[in-house]
């Protein structure tokens, strides 16, 4: 239900309870953990451990259909525009080159070369990681210089 995991245990089934277990995910369409958790509320439930308000809370999240979670996750995502698409494409391009660059910095002692994609650098330097890298190397050779 949460996307936090405060509580998380190991738990090894005995055969005859794992099979149980996957007759009730067939019964209420539901995943493995959910029915599993939704067995515990239950037992808390009727032995009297826990209030009939929170045995209904977890019961309605637990009991949930798979296909309707799935859904609804679908339905969450939405799908990139071309512009994001090309844009990500552009990026991962960039990205490569710059890898390319940083290999081969020290192969090219070209003033020019190295203004060029430094100067490309600077333009993508929020977006794409080598960029930085990029900067911080032509930087050091700066100060190395001076």
């Amino acid at each position: 239900m949460s996307e936090e995991r405060p509580n998380a245990h190991m738990v090894f089934f005995p055969t005859e309870l794992y099979m149980g277990l996957i007759k009730k995910m067939a019964a209420f369409e539901i995943g493995k953990s959910a029915a599993i958790l939704d067995s515990i509320n239950e037992d808390l439930f009727n032995k009297g451990f826990i209030s009939k308000e929170i045995y209904e809370k977890f019961r309605n999240a637990y009991r949930k259909k798979l296909l309707d979670i799935v859904r609804q996750k679908e339905a969450e995502v939405k799908p990139l525009t071309r512009e994001q698409m090309e844009e990500a494409q552009k990026i991962s391009q960039l990205n490569k080159q710059f890898s390319m660059v940083l290999e081969q910095w020290d192969l090219h002692p070209s003033i020019e070369w190295r203004l060029k994609w430094v100067k490309k650098a600077e333009e993508w330097k929020d977006k794409i990681p080598n960029a930085k890298l990029i900067l911080d190397l032509a930087n050091r050779e700066v100060v190395s210089n001076e």
